[in-house]
């Protein structure tokens, strides 16, 4: 069962009042760059080398690894864990296959990549729910800033701004 973490009442475990900000924004995007590229490259082909694979994979890992602490679902978490693990074991079978001068069946290949590709997917919805330390709020329109306006919380807290 997959937990909607995109529900108004789903809230992050973890806020940040300080952060690196404009460092990890910039390192994140660099790192969803290259993993992007990898994509690219590896669905271009009808069979990825080994290389596109291990680049692809460490640069999902280094994202995995960044938002890890971000994500409050325990079964996602072990979810991607799991994930991760099964490819890292995927690819060392492969490296060792290489090193005995071995081919690799092309049913392994593919599998590793669509395993890779289904966690590069659940990262990219990960990032766009946890908000990766900045505070986010949803973009009001009009109508429901003069409704809060006027019939928002009795404490004022939330007022909307102008």
């Amino acid at each position: 069962m997959e937990e909607e973490l995109n529900k108004p009442t789903w809230r992050p475990k973890f806020k940040s009042e300080f952060s690196m900000g404009e460092y990890d924004f910039k390192r994140f995007d660099f790192w969803l760059n290259e993993a992007d590229k990898s994509s690219a490259y590896i669905n271009s082909t009808n069979l990825p080398s080994i290389e596109l694979i291990q680049n692809y994979f460490s640069q999902l890992n280094i994202l995995y690894k960044s938002w890890r602490a971000l994500i409050s679902s325990k079964e996602i978490k072990e979810e991607l864990d799991t994930a991760i693990k099964k490819a890292k074991v995927l690819k060392r079978i492969w490296e060792n296959s290489i090193l005995m001068g071995m081919p690799q069946d092309n049913r392994f290949v593919l599998g590793l990549t669509d395993l890779l590709d289904e966690v590069h997917t659940k990262l990219l919805d990960i990032k766009q729910v946890i908000g990766l330390g900045i505070v986010v709020r949803k973009s009001l329109t009009l109508k429901e800033k003069i409704k809060l306006g006027i019939h928002g919380d009795k404490d004022f807290r939330n007022l909307p701004e102008a």
